[in-house]
């Protein structure tokens, strides 16, 4: 009997080794159990989680860690990325109530348990931009878009009965963090987009016009047309909690906003270098999104890519850091730039709807 206990042993160790070691020690992507699995899918919340088994095609694990590891990078801190062991007997149940039978597996949770799970189609081949392009892509849209300034006070007169968001930004897509922060909200805060490119915009509705990265967060009470302007740190958590405010009902909002202007911006060391790495990534996955190497560089000649540095930077952030905390930010080792949201290319420059070509040589080597 204990040679078969041995034998048995012997026979899992190199598959129990192999998932200890298929993903990065500081990989983005965490290991799930059943207890973990359920508290990871938050009702308000997109996950993508990636069944395995790595003894089975380890060659195709191989690859899909290394692919999945890059695009946990570029998708940080918005959408959560899993991996779950189907080889390990506490998973095993798990894993056939999820309906996995292909090893590997990759499915998207959009809202949680609350909606039905969505399976990565491998007739299109995975790659960190096809996984990148096909999570963030999928996020439930909540948001509304006002591409007029003449249209926003008829508006928030017509829901007043409501709690509403309004982005004021530069941006010319939807900001991935806005579209997360609406995902979260639905059903109780409405979240409105409207494109300021110049602005001209804040100006009509009496702020100053703002820098080049400034994006102006306007919430309106439900029961009011007039705005109270947010003072915070325009990063997910800060945000999450003058939001949290506005819904209850016995929080002053104003104190609130106090509260969340007196915030100080501490750089987290850990974050720093996830920027450091995202900012090389992000741009390797934006590439993967092209056909070929040419159609990446017309992106760029068009503009696509001109603000990448300008607009991108500290994870979970949209529009400037803080300018009381740049100086802390250098000493730290980190860049001055921001993070916003990445929804990819413009769609026409696109290869497919879930993602496209792996990243070239050339954008690894970015």
């Amino acid at each position: 009997m204990l040679s078969r206990v041995i034998l048995t042993c012997i026979v899992l160790a190199p598959a129990l080794a192999l998932a200890d070691t298929l993903f990065a020690k500081d990989s983005l992507v965490k290991m799930l159990e059943p207890n973990s699995f359920e508290n990871a899918l938050e009702p308000n919340q997109t996950s993508m989680i990636a069944f395995i088994s790595p003894s089975t095609r380890s060659s195709d694990h191989e690859r899909l860690a290394s692919d999945f590891e890059k695009a946990a990078l570029g998708l940080h801190p918005f959408v959560p990325t899993y991996a779950v062991d189907c080889e390990r007997e506490l998973n095993q149940e798990l894993c056939k109530e999820q309906g996995v039978e292909v090893y590997p597996t990759v499915k998207l949770f959009p809202r949680g348990k609350t909606t039905p799970s969505l399976t990565f189609d491998d007739s299109n081949e995975g790659s960190a931009s096809a996984y990148y392009y096909w999570a963030s892509r999928r996020i439930p849209k909540y948001v509304i878009k006002k591409y007029f300034v003449e249209d926003l006070e008829p508006w928030i007169a017509e829901t007043r009965d409501k709690h509403t968001a309004l982005l004021l930004t530069k941006e010319k897509k939807i900001p991935l963090l806005w579209s997360v922060l609406a995902n979260k909200y639905a059903g109780q805060l409405e979240m409105v987009y409207h494109r300021d490119r110049k602005g001209r915009s804040s100006m009509k509705l009496g702020m100053e016009a703002g820098g080049k990265k400034e994006a102006k967060i306007l919430v309106y009470p439900a029961g009011s047309t007039t705005p109270v302007r947010y003072e915070g740190i325009n990063k997910m958590d800060s945000i999450s909690k003058f939001f949290d405010s506005l819904l209850d009902v016995s929080v002053d909002l104003k104190a609130a906003n106090k509260e969340a202007m007196e915030e100080k911006f501490v750089p987290d060391k850990k974050e720093l270098e996830i920027e450091r790495k995202q900012e090389a990534q992000r741009l390797a996955l934006a590439h993967g999104g092209f056909a070929s190497l040419i159609d990446f560089e017309k992106a760029i000649k068009e503009g696509h890519g001109a603000d990448y540095h300008d607009v991108h930077g500290y994870p979970g952030m949209m529009g400037e850091v803080p300018a009381g905390n740049k100086e802390e930010r250098t000493e730290e080792g980190g860049s001055e730039q921001l993070v916003g949201g990445e929804e990819g290319p413009e769609e026409d420059l696109v290869t497919g709807s879930s993602g496209g070509q792996e990243p070239s040589r050339f954008a690894d080597e970015l």
